[in-house]
């Protein structure tokens, strides 16, 4: 269960600042990363999904977003991504 609130409170801290530093609470080596996949291409303000994942282990938890946060896609638009 102490896994698991580790992983809400990610999902809170990346939906805050998706910039955020956070270590992967499965193995507590690596660091997540986020990455949001929008259900449209040409209108992402209407959600989609934000994958978040540990590069070192490979868990990862997937977050259905309706009305996504104000960063939403900020990322993925600064890398290029869509």
């Amino acid at each position: 269960m102490e896994e698991r609130k580790k992983w809400l409170n990610a999902v809170e801290k990346f939906r805050i600042d998706i910039n955020a530093i956070i270590i992967c609470p499965n193995c507590e080596k690596g660091n997540l990363i986020a990455r949001d996949i929008a259900f449209d291409e040409n209108e992402v303000y209407k959600g989609g999904e934000r994958f978040i994942e540990c590069l070192i282990c490979g868990k990862f938890e997937i977050v259905l977003y309706r009305k996504p946060p104000e960063n939403w896609c900020l990322k993925n638009n600064a890398n290029g991504l869509s």
